[in-house]
């Protein structure tokens, strides 16, 4: 599943280019302008980070901040115009987790949800239009996000870590399975045909190898 976050923002044009920003780095992104709308999505949608502007219609971010602290753990980072000392102590006092003044550098944005969220970039893999995240167990192919299963996903995994190498069964069952699994080894071939096909035109890139096992090509379609 996508990380979801929600922007309470009531500058149109700010909330959207941060919107933009966020959903292509691959998260879930909702919107509100308001502070009224904010509350409503805070208890209505399952959120994972929430950025809040200060300065809003309706119900100010602190009182938002406030209401979400007093009822969840929900990261929040506040955002604000007014780079003084005041706001960030009360942010902070009010349990904000972080604080950004505006104009806003996205890639800094990007890099403090990343932290507060404990996203690893070493779980997401690209290469040739074929993008891997082990983190949310998806693979994108063609634009379109794909569920993996956890075995799927794992060999997904191992495969790209040992890209070029043969992989017989035996070590795949040993890796992925574990040393004392006692079951048929054809599992292996059962959980490589449902991830070829979920790899579409990206299939080709497991090679059968008849009678030794398998590899990876990353440069096959």
């Amino acid at each position: 599943m996508l990380k979801k976050i929600l922007i309470v923002e009531d500058e149109i044009n700010l909330a959207a280019s941060i919107q933009l920003f966020l959903k292509n780095q691959n998260f879930e992104i909702l919107v509100v302008h308001d502070g009224k709308e904010a509350i409503d999505k805070f208890y209505n949608e399952n959120l994972d980070l929430v950025l809040l502007d200060i300065n809003l219609p309706n119900i100010t971010g602190w009182d938002i901040c406030n209401e979400i602290r007093s009822n969840s753990n929900i990261p929040v980072i506040m955002m604000t115009a007014r780079d003084n000392e005041f706001d960030e102590l009360k942010g902070l006092e009010l349990g904000a987790d972080d604080y950004i003044t505006k104009p806003i550098n996205l890639k800094i944005l990007l890099a403090r949800i990343k932290r507060i969220l404990k996203i690893d970039d070493k779980s997401i893999y690209y290469h040739n239009g074929l993008r891997f995240d082990s983190r949310t167990l998806e693979i994108t192919v063609n634009g379109e996000k794909i569920d993996l299963s956890p075995k799927e996903s794992q060999i997904l995994e191992y495969f790209i870590r040992n890209k070029g190498f043969v992989l017989s069964r035996e070590k795949l069952i040993n890796e992925i399975w574990g040393f004392d699994y006692a079951g048929d080894d054809r599992v292996v071939d059962t959980i490589i045909k449902r991830l070829r096909k979920k790899m579409g035109i990206f299939s080709e890139r497991i090679k059968t190898l008849r009678g030794i096992g398998y590899s990876y090509d990353e440069n096959k379609a």
